[in-house]
C-alpha cells in the first residue's frame, strides 16, 4: 500500500510539474518584451528588429521594444546580458562572431554555453566592395592593385567576421593592408564610397543599391557558392581557391536555464511574425534570407565557425 501511493504522489507530482512548467509557458511574457541588437542603428540587423517588433503585440498581447547596446562588435550586450536570469522578458541577438571571433581579440566574460538559442531569424552572405576611384573592378584588379600597394579596408568592428574574412582573405593573396574600424556597416560603406578606404566588407543587402548607382564596384561574395540577383552577378571566393568565407546568422538567443517549453513557445511565436505577410513584404524589400533554423542547428554552425576562426585567425597572422 505504502507503495501503491508512493508511487500516485510521484505521478501527481510529475503531472504538477508539467503543468506548472506548461503554465509559464502560456503566461509568458507579463510585461514588454526588449529585443536587444548589440550593433549600429540601421544596420541589417536593427532594421529587421525593428520590423519584427512592430507585430509584437498581436502575436503576445505585450508590445515588442526593440533596442541597440553597443560596444566592442556586440561584447558589451552579451557581457550585461548575463546579468539576466533564465524566462526573462529580454531576448538578445548575437551572430557567429560574438562566439568565434571576439574571444581572440578581447577578454570576454561569456561563452555560447551561457546562451539558449531560441531561432535564427535571417542568414547572409558578405560581400567585397571597392571605391569605383580605386580602378578595382574585378577579383583580377585587386591582385594587380595589391601587387603595388598597400590595400586600406574597412569594417564594422575590428573583432567581427567581416575583419577575420577580409584579413585572412588579404593575406593568403599575400597583400598588404591595414584595416579601419567604424562603428557600423553603414559607416564602413561611407567611407568607401567617398574613397576614404579602398575596400570594404558588408552585407549584399546593405550594398546593393549602392551597388545599383554605381557607387560601389561588388567583387567577390564570401561563399563557397556564386550570388546571383538582379544586381548581383559575383563569384564565390571558392572559385578563386580561397576558403575563407563565414556565412553570417542573426541569432535570438535566451539565457541558459531557460524552460525548453518557454523557448519553443517563444519561438513559435516568432515565426508567426516571421510567416506574416506584412513582415515577409518587408524582408523582400530589405532583400533579407529569412531562415529560422532551430537551435540544434544554430549549436552547430557556431561549433563549425569556431573552427573555421581557428584557421583563419593564423592566416591573419602571416
Amino acid at each position: 500500500m505504502k507503495q501503491c501511493i508512493k508511487k500516485i504522489t510521484t505521478f501527481i507530482s510529475l503531472g504538477l510539474f508539467a503543468f506548472s512548467v506548461q503554465a509559464k509557458a502560456d503566461d509568458w511574457p507579463q510585461k514588454p518584451i526588449t529585443t536587444v541588437v548589440p550593433w549600429a542603428v540601421g544596420g541589417l540587423a536593427d532594421q529587421v528588429n525593428r520590423a519584427m517588433a512592430q507585430f509584437g503585440a498581436d502575436e503576445f498581447g505585450q508590445p515588442i521594444i526593440p533596442t541597440n547596446r553597443l560596444g566592442a562588435g556586440g561584447v558589451v550586450a552579451l557581457t550585461e546580458y548575463l546579468r539576466e536570469r533564465p524566462n526573462t522578458t529580454k531576448i538578445i541577438y548575437g551572430s557567429e562572431g560574438n562566439f568565434s571571433i571576439s574571444p581572440k581579440t578581447n577578454k570576454v566574460a561569456y561563452k555560447w554555453e551561457d546562451f539558449t538559442p531560441i531561432m535564427n531569424i535571417y542568414t547572409s552572405s558578405f560581400v567585397l566592395v571597392a571605391t569605383p576611384d580605386s580602378g578595382i573592378k574585378s577579383f583580377e584588379d585587386l591582385k594587380n592593385y595589391g601587387a603595388e600597394k598597400k590595400v586600406l579596408f574597412g569594417v564594422n568592428g575590428l573583432n567581427g567576421t567581416e575583419f577575420l574574412i577580409i584579413s585572412a582573405l588579404l593575406s593568403e593573396m599575400g597583400i598588404d593592408y591595414e584595416a579601419v574600424g567604424f562603428n557600423g556597416a553603414n559607416e564602413a560603406m561611407n567611407a568607401t564610397i567617398a574613397g576614404d578606404v579602398v575596400l570594404a566588407v558588408t552585407h549584399a543587402s546593405l550594398a546593393k543599391e549602392y551597388v545599383k548607382a554605381n557607387k560601389l564596384e561588388a567583387l567577390v561574395v564570401f561563399d563557397e557558392k556564386p550570388l546571383k540577383t538582379d544586381v548581383y552577378d559575383l563569384p564565390p571566393v571558392t572559385e578563386y581557391g580561397y576558403d575563407t568565407w563565414i556565412v553570417n546568422r542573426m541569432m535570438m538567443l535566451t539565457r541558459k536555464g531557460t524552460d525548453p517549453t518557454l523557448v519553443n513557445s517563444i519561438r513559435a511565436h516568432f515565426l508567426n511574425i516571421l510567416n506574416n505577410p506584412e513582415f515577409i513584404a518587408i524582408a523582400d524589400n530589405l532583400g533579407v534570407n529569412i531562415d529560422p533554423v532551430d537551435g540544434d542547428a544554430l549549436n552547430e554552425h557556431v561549433m563549425t565557425t569556431i573552427d573555421k576562426v581557428e584557421r583563419f585567425w593564423e592566416m591573419a597572422k602571416k
